[in-house]
């Protein structure tokens, strides 16, 4: 009777440990946080550990959702860690990541959709455009709008993805050999970006509001 007593408590002992553990495991993430990705660039995760009360060290166990990020265009996405002890305790833990545009995603080559006019007045020019970084900030294009000659256009790019083409000549470009004047703003796309900008023709004193879509190739 004496033994079938002590059996009996030992398990009474053992229940009720099972049960006090409500304590969830922690986990700590390696690396930075917020992550700064490139734009197009490939995540790779920092890592993390995971530490339980009861159970110790259980890193291996981490669960990694990094489904959400979006590296094509710029933005701040989320990675989601959690890990479950022996008891059922779950813990979680989030990273924030970063995707910044940068002037080398850019640098590629584009088919362009480009939109001048409105109504039935709009034309809309199909051609081949190639990007180049200039340094971290600046791209330049080939042959902006199409225009032969037309090979000193530059704009901006924000880490966010804002383009800005600030106020610029192109002197004696195209077939009549006009001085043109153009300005605009955009944003990167998943596909590429899009900029809309004022062509105002200074020889002949007209003005065209366009919207240029560039899509990687």
């Amino acid at each position: 009777m004496l033994f079938a007593g002590i059996l009996a408590a030992t398990s009474v002992f053992i229940t009720s440990c099972s049960k006090d553990d409500t304590e969830a495991p922690v986990i700590t993430l390696l690396g930075d946080n917020p992550y700064e990705l490139e734009m197009l660039d490939t995540y790779s995760d920092p890592g993390a550990t995971a530490e339980d009360n009861e159970d110790g060290d259980i890193s291996s166990s981490i669960s990694v959702d990094a489904s959400g990020i979006e590296n094509r265009l710029p933005g701040n996405y989320e990675v989601y860690y959690s890990v479950t002890d022996a008891a059922g305790n779950t813990g979680s833990a989030t990273r924030s990541v970063d995707v910044i545009a940068t002037t080398a995603a850019l640098a590629k080559t584009y088919n362009v959709a480009d939109t001048c006019g409105s109504g039935a007045s709009a034309v809309t020019y199909s051609y081949t455009q190639t990007i180049t970084a200039n340094n971290s900030t600046t791209i330049g294009f080939n042959k902006f709008a199409d225009y032969a000659g037309n090979t000193g256009i530059v704009a901006t790019i924000a880490d966010n993805g804002t383009i800005t083409m600030a106020q610029q000549n192109a002197l004696d470009i195209g077939s009549t050999l006009d001085d043109h004047r153009f300005s605009g703003n955009g944003s990167v796309t998943i596909n590429g970006f899009v900029l809309n900008y004022t062509d105002e023709n200074i020889t002949t004193s007209s003005i065209a509001t366009c919207r240029a879509w560039f899509t990687r190739q």
